[in-house]
């Protein structure tokens, strides 16, 4: 039995060819334009080129030649003058002006004469200040080579003793004295090293220019380093330094003052939670006995020997001891010199007194006026603020020199008061 293939794809035929020429595309058609509706009413106007007035602003008389339109009967036929756009900058040097006396007073140099000062400053006006023209067209027939510095030099002392002449200095505004300043101070030398140094610096090999870009980064290093240290110790002389204080402490000289500064700190102590300072004998306050250290009610009357057996008794129980310890009262006069012994019949103040008290006090007045002047006088005579060891010999000059202190201002005093008076009698007198 015979099985017929499973059917396939046929296979592609193949196509015939052609045989008819491709078509030519077509060809652009050119365009046409349509007439404009705008006609010309008339003909194009006639062009003429005709000699124009000399330019304006020029004094060379050039003259310009260009088209105008041509004439038309009733029409003037005359050209007006062609403005020059740039007559704004033809602007003049200013040159000094002189004369053979003003040159023979006031213009003399030892190496200039008049005939070349006069050939400077012509070329001057002529180049119109342009200096390396100057120098290129200087020239003079029996001159020595001038350089630009020595041509400035010279033109610029001419130029700035004109201009004091004509106007003086203390007339000069502000303008003209800067000026003035600018042409005196010219100073040639240092105008030819400038421009040597700018010449060094056009004519540098490449190395030299790494060399000196490595040395300035480097000065550049070190100074921020430098400055860097210098901030450092600032601050570490500032932490080291102790704080200046603000006010002046001369308040607290007195043993009055010192006593009412502890009572004012001890207050504000007491205030806090955590106390710090604790109340002293001399500071005004009771101090409270411990309880511990009060006798017995059951051993009052008794002596310490007798409450407490094996405790020995005091130093001021033992009458021996006080009479031992005691100082000898009739001293020489050599001898209380030698130990430097003082008895002093003056009745003491209560509580805590100092002897440089006897050296401040006097020099506080009741004015602040007043104290000022003690304090000036004695700062003349050479006393010293403070006077670091008031002996009793010390304090007795002191005091002599404090007499004489107030008798020279009670003096002045009444100086002024004459003088015051005196003053009001002539016053009167006059009128």
């Amino acid at each position: 039995m015979d099985i017929d293939p499973a059917p396939g794809p046929e296979p592609a035929q193949p196509q015939p060819r052609s045989t008819a020429l491709p078509r030519e595309a077509p060809r652009p058609q050119p365009k046409r334009f349509k007439k404009t509706s705008i006609r010309s009413r008339g003909r194009s106007a006639r062009w003429i080129s005709r000699e124009s007035a000399a330019a304006t602003g020029r004094a060379d008389n050039l003259q310009f030649r260009r088209w105008r339109p041509a004439p038309t009967t009733g029409t003037d036929s005359t050209d007006s003058p062609i403005p020059d756009k740039f007559a704004r900058y033809n602007v003049k040097p200013e040159v000094p002006v002189y004369d053979n006396e003003t040159y023979e007073k006031h213009l003399i140099h030892q190496e200039w004469t008049k005939e070349e000062t006069d050939h400077l400053v012509e070329i001057y006006r002529e180049c119109n200040g342009k200096w390396p023209v100057i120098t290129d067209h200087y020239s003079f027939a029996d001159g020595p080579n001038r350089s630009m510095e020595d041509l400035k030099s010279r033109f610029y002392s001419v130029s700035a003793a004109i201009l004091q002449l004509n106007t003086p200095i203390t007339s000069m505004t502000a303008p003209e004295y800067t000026l003035y300043e600018t042409l005196s101070n010219f100073n040639p030398k240092q105008e030819a090293s400038r421009k040597q140094l700018a010449e060094g610096h056009l004519y540098r090999k490449q190395n030299e220019v790494d060399e000196e870009s490595v040395l300035l980064s480097e000065l550049q290093r070190i100074m921020l380093s430098q400055a860097t240290i210098d901030t450092e110790r600032e601050e570490l002389r500032r932490r080291l330094d102790y704080p200046h204080a603000n006010t002046n402490g001369y308040q607290y000289t007195t043993s009055q003052a010192l006593t009412q500064l502890w009572q004012q700190l001890l207050a504000a102590d007491r205030m806090k939670k955590n106390q710090r300072l604790r109340p002293t004998g001399y500071d005004g306050f009771p101090t409270a006995t411990p309880i511990s250290a009060r006798p017995r009610d059951s051993n009052a009357g008794l002596p310490d020997s007798a409450t407490m057996p094996g405790r020995r008794g005091t130093r001021d129980s033992l009458p021996s001891a006080a009479s031992q310890n005691a100082l000898p009262v009739d001293l020489s006069k050599a001898d209380l010199q030698r130990f430097g012994v003082v008895q002093n019949q003056d009745k003491l103040p209560g509580g805590v007194t100092f002897a440089s008290d006897k050296l401040s006090k006097p020099r506080i007045a009741k004015s602040t006026i007043q104290t000022d002047k003690i304090a000036t006088i004695l700062q003349h005579a050479g006393v010293p603020e403070l006077i670091p060891l008031p002996t009793p010999a010390v304090v007795e000059q002191f005091d002599s020199i404090m007499s004489k202190v107030h008798a020279l201002l009670d003096m002045r005093k009444l100086k002024d008061k004459e003088e015051q008076e005196l003053k009001v009698r002539e016053a009167e007198a006059g009128q």
